[in-house]
């Protein structure tokens, strides 16, 4: 049985607090965390910036979605993922505090299987406003990105060191999954059905943030590289295919407006 419009709004209002407000109590603790766990996947501080955005973004979200243009898309589409989402994350960061390290990588994963079947339910919705575009679909567009990284990052934390070297498995794994980042971006860049780019734009700025913190790891600075280079070109051809689409549509449109003249 569907929520109720009322209630399901003030439950990603509600949770999202939860959220922020559990991430803001445990913020040393769990910098102090990460810190204690180097590892070959982290990414420098301007990559926190990303991350920062989006959940701004998403306390804006949280105020729009009482607006009537976003009423069904968040009906219909949202739905209750948001809210279980952030209670999810809110979870995350508590496996931390008590080392459930392998129970917080679940939830993870649930997480980001979650965001991504929000956004492929939202995507088809248009946005009618700028409020609409950048706290509805950019958010979750990003979010959707961002979601994979915190996947792989998460478990290289938790499992893995650097204890290895620049030539250890672990730095080969991080590189490997450096790749599979690369398809995913690549992914949402040029071949989903996706309304824009900024998913796999997060993903190239978070694979240029870890390229850059790696420069001593030859093996992940070159991978990270050459894949936010790849990013950048996939993100530059969608760009160009948008302009030419728009350019056919107002050509048509032009046409159609010139036929009528004709015929009136």
């Amino acid at each position: 049985m569907p929520l109720h419009p009322t209630l399901l709004k003030t439950l990603n209002l509600v949770t999202y607090i939860v959220t922020v407000s559990t991430i803001a109590f445990y913020r040393d603790f769990i910098t102090d965390a990460l810190e204690g766990h180097p590892n070959f996947l982290t990414n420098s501080s301007i990559g926190f910036v990303i991350p920062a955005v989006n959940w701004l973004l998403l306390a804006g979200f949280t105020l729009t979605q009482w607006q009537d243009s976003a009423h069904d898309v968040v009906v219909e589409a949202i739905n209750w993922r948001l809210f279980v989402s952030n209670l999810i994350v809110a979870a995350w960061v508590v496996t931390w505090r008590y080392n459930w390290l392998i129970v917080g990588q679940i939830l993870l994963v649930i997480n980001a299987v979650l965001i991504w079947r929000l956004y492929v339910k939202m995507r088809v919705f248009t946005a009618t406003n700028l409020l609409d575009y950048v706290f509805v679909h950019i958010s979750f567009s990003l979010y959707t990105g961002l979601v994979w990284l915190d996947v792989f990052q998460n478990f290289f934390a938790a499992f893995t060191n650097k204890e290895g070297g620049a030539q250890s498995w672990a730095a080969i794994g991080a590189a490997a999954a450096i790749f599979i980042l690369l398809a995913i971006g690549n992914y949402h860049a040029e071949f989903s059905r996706d309304p824009d780019s900024w998913s796999g734009a997060a993903i190239a700025l978070m694979i240029l943030s870890i390229s850059v913190e790696q420069g001593d790891v030859p093996v992940i600075q070159i991978t990270g590289l050459v894949s936010f280079g790849w990013m950048i070109g996939a993100l530059v051809r969608r760009a160009l295919r948008n302009v030419a689409v728009w350019h056919e549509r107002a050509q048509d449109e032009i046409s159609v407006g010139e036929r009528r003249g004709l015929l009136g």
